[in-house]
């Protein structure tokens, strides 16, 4: 593909591997916080988020084994998606070091079992999923990058709802930055599930059953249950919040063919936040 192709596709990858946002080490206001900590809350919250872009990795070998691979384009996307991920992570690292170790919910004994088995379930995954996705075909890349849309909506939300709890300029001003990393990231997933969703009824079909299976944005399934209830909890506990998870349910309504589902309030619902 040419370069006036691909800007012509409504997202220049040229130019988005060109411009990959790295370190945000020397921009971090860790002695204001370190001066002036934030909330154990917000640590939490914070520990959290670092976990979950640290899945990146282990989601990117998930979806690399579906037909995905063959798509050069998506394949660049994502090698520059996860650098950037990896360092907006590292950034949430040295935050929560600058502070005591926030309290975290541990998992209990029929937790660290389950986990075991996810373990064992996770090495042999990558060969069932790879079989399967082959099986069916293209239409599972927009399972992937409807999935990719979501969890920045999702962001997009979280980011907002921790810079009004904690109200902490410095914050803010680095959470907008991160979002203004993520920003591109939105408009390429964005426009790749509104161009397979509105391609084929396979592809409909197939992600409408995805976003019905007690779906959650990337990562958060691998965290402790209670570290997900506190973050819904903490973000999302009342009117105005439902008005966010509403917002995020109605931004999905608006991609062909999986609308109608509550995606967002049913999860919120299952983690006790308001919905």
């Amino acid at each position: 593909m040419t370069e006036t192709a691909d800007a012509q596709r409504g997202f220049d990858i040229r130019a988005f591997t060109r411009t990959a946002v790295g370190s945000h080490a020397d921009t971090l206001p860790l002695e204001e916080f370190a001066e002036r900590p934030l909330t154990a809350r917000t640590v939490r919250t914070l520990a959290y988020l670092r976990d979950v872009e640290r899945s990146t990795m282990h989601h990117m070998r998930d979806v690399l084994v579906t037909p995905s691979h063959k798509d050069a384009r998506l394949t660049a996307f994502l090698a520059t998606w996860a650098f950037e991920k990896y360092w907006i992570a590292d950034a949430f690292d040295r935050i929560v070091g600058a502070h005591p170790a926030p309290v975290r919910a541990e998992r209990g004994v029929i937790g660290r079992a389950l986990h075991r088995v996810d373990e064992t379930r996770d090495r042999l995954a990558p060969i069932g999923t790879a079989i399967a996705a082959n099986l069916i075909g293209e239409d599972v890349i927009a399972t992937h990058v409807t999935r990719g849309t979501i969890d920045e909506y999702w962001t997009q939300e979280v980011y907002r709802a921790i810079a009004d709890a904690e109200a902490r300029p410095e914050l803010t001003e680095l959470l907008a930055t991160f979002a203004d990393v993520r920003s591109r990231h939105r408009v390429f997933f964005e426009d790749e599930a509104v161009r397979r969703l509105a391609e084929t009824e396979g592809a409909r079909r197939l992600t409408r059953a995805m976003l019905s299976h007690r779906f959650l944005p990337t990562g958060m399934r691998d965290e402790p249950s209670a570290e997900t209830r506190h973050v819904f909890r903490s973000l999302f506990p009342d009117a105005r919040s439902r008005g966010r998870i509403a917002r995020i349910d109605r931004r999905i309504d608006a991609l062909p063919g999986v609308g109608g589902l509550r995606v967002m309030q049913r999860a919120a619902q299952r983690f006790g936040a308001a919905a």
